[in-house]
Formats: C-alpha cells, structure tokens, sequence
C-alpha cells in the first residue's frame, strides 16, 4: 500500500496473519458478520532481566502465557465441589424442617407435625 505523509511517499507492508472465522456471528442490517481471529499469535521475544525495586523480572516467558489446565464437566474438582454444595444444601433443609417442626409442636398442630415428620423421613431416604 502506498501513502505519503507531507508529501513524502512510502510503502506500507501490514503483516499478514492467518485468520480464522470464529462461531460467533449473525445479521447486521442484512449483512452476515462473524468475529475473525488469528489462528495463532506470535510471543514476543524475551528483553532480558529486568530490575524493579531491586527484583529482577522478565517481561515475557512461554510459561506465563501458557494456557490452564482444561476443565470439563466431569473433572473431579467439579465433582467435589458438587457433593459439598449437595451436603451444604441438605444441612439447610434439615434446619428448616427443624425450625418447623418445633413451630408445629408449640403451636399443637398434630396434622402438621405428622406431615413434617414424613418429610424428614423422605429427606433421610434421598441421603
């Protein structure tokens, strides 16, 4: 591409990157649009040691860019943290039922406290 600036002219090279169309896209006043990406970006390379408040540091490394570990919906982090949500949930409801069943009992609504008691009951069977 050529330009010029103040009259002076020079050519204009932009590097080419390898782009890929990505999932995201839709209709925009008719006209179809997909977000681009470069398939891959290039690290720059390290500067050296640098020094701050005397602590030494580099700007760029391959480790500090590198991706985390993928997560899935059956990784075994996820699991656990499930089953404590679950348990967590459980403590909860047995306090409510609690709370209700000591209401229905000073109240002396038999009926009631009958019903609780069921409810307990099916909330120990699904433990």
């Amino acid at each position: 591409m050529k330009l010029s600036y103040r009259g002076v002219s020079y050519a204009n090279e932009p590097p080419t990157l390898d782009m890929i169309d990505g999932d995201i896209g839709g209709k925009y006043r008719g006209q179809a649009w997909t977000v681009r990406q470069p398939r891959h970006i290039p690290l720059p390379p390290p500067t050296g040691d640098l020094k701050y408040r005397a602590v030494t540091y580099k700007t760029s490394t391959v480790d500090a860019v590198s991706a985390p570990p993928p997560t899935t919906p059956h990784s075994p982090y996820r699991h656990n943290m499930r089953s404590e949500v679950a348990q967590t949930h459980r403590d909860h409801l047995y306090k409510l039922l609690e709370k209700r069943m000591q209401a229905a009992q000073a109240r002396g609504d038999a009926e009631l406290l009958k019903l609780l008691e069921n409810e307990s009951k099916q909330l120990a069977s699904l433990h």
